[in-house]
C-alpha cells in the first residue's frame, strides 16, 4: 500500500537511484509506484525535464502498461497549462 506523495521522499529516491537514464526510467517509476501507490504528476513533470522526454510521451508510455497507476485528477486539473 502506498503513502501520500512527499517531494522530499521522491528526491531521496532520486539520490539513491544513481544516474537516471531513459533505459532505467521504468524501473525507477516502478519504485515510485511501490512507494506511493501511484505515479504522481509531480514525478512525471520532473522526470520529463530530467530526461528530455515530454510529459505526453511519459503519460502515453505509462498508460500503455496496465501495472502503472496515475493520479488522473491532478493530470486533468493541470491539462492545458
Amino acid at each position: 500500500m502506498g503513502k501520500q506523495f512527499k517531494m522530499q521522499t521522491y528526491r531521496d529516491m532520486l539520490k539513491s537511484s544513481g544516474s537516471l537514464t531513459k533505459e532505467n526510467l521504468f524501473m525507477f517509476l516502478g519504485k515510485v509506484q511501490d512507494t506511493f501507490g501511484y505515479v504522481p504528476r509531480e514525478v512525471v513533470c520532473d522526470l520529463a525535464a530530467r530526461t528530455g522526454i515530454s510529459e505526453a510521451r511519459l503519460y502515453g508510455a505509462l498508460t500503455s502498461y496496465g501495472d502503472f497507476k496515475i493520479d488522473w485528477e491532478a493530470k486533468g486539473q493541470n491539462a492545458g497549462k
